[in-house]
């Protein structure tokens, strides 16, 4: 027998004290959380407040009409996105059950709840913003006020491009990277209730 199995087998004769999730516990778990959501669509919402009062001064300001059309889109797409967010990934009703399983349940199906809506961000979160920004950016290289020869409109705008697909990658990235989070933790509620009820 190598240190290595000898290792594992004294590890392995430990007695195992029983994993159990009380309800204070439970509760506390799920009010952090909660708490996690509010700040992070408090600070989404904020975001939002920023861009629109960014894009809806430039659209006010810049007197090319791409521009504009791309600013008032990109307003557009903020708006949904707050109203998706809102819809889809808002705040639960906080639980005040004092029954282990009710409040199990509960704090489950909030995780599966902002697991799917973190799961689908490029559609909701992401795609609301494609269409004016490519407006937006084409406006800005392409219009005859910069001066610009095409080519170098052209090449302008593939960079402008290629950047934005590469901060669109990481959002979807740390989003996907949420939901493993997720996965694993409603992976170990469930581990948790089946040794319970064993």
């Amino acid at each position: 027998m190598t240190d290595f199995d000898q290792i594992r087998a004294l590890w392995t004769a430990q007695p195992v004290e029983p994993f159990t999730l009380s309800v204070d516990q439970l509760r506390k778990r799920a009010g952090k959380f909660q708490a996690r959501i509010r700040q992070r669509n408090i600070t989404e919402y904020l975001a939002a407040l920023l861009v629109i009062g960014v894009f809806g001064w430039m659209a006010w300001l810049i007197p090319v009409f791409t521009v504009k059309a791309g600013a008032l889109l990109i307003i557009l797409g903020a708006l949904y996105v707050c109203w998706k967010l809102h819809r889809i990934a808002g705040q639960g009703a906080g639980q005040q059950a004092d029954n282990t399983a009710r409040l199990l349940d509960h704090h489950r199906t909030e995780l599966l709840r902002q697991r799917d809506a973190l799961a689908s961000v490029w559609r909701w979160y992401l795609a609301p913003f494609v269409p004016g920004s490519v407006l937006f950016v084409a406006g800005v290289n392409f219009s005859p006020d910069t001066g610009l020869p095409f080519l170098a409109g052209l090449a302008s705008f593939a960079v402008s491009m290629a950047i934005m697909t590469g901060v669109f990658a990481a959002i979807i990235w740390l989003n996907n990277r949420a939901v493993n989070q997720l996965d694993a933790e409603i992976a170990e509620l469930d581990r948790v209730w089946n040794e319970g009820a064993a």
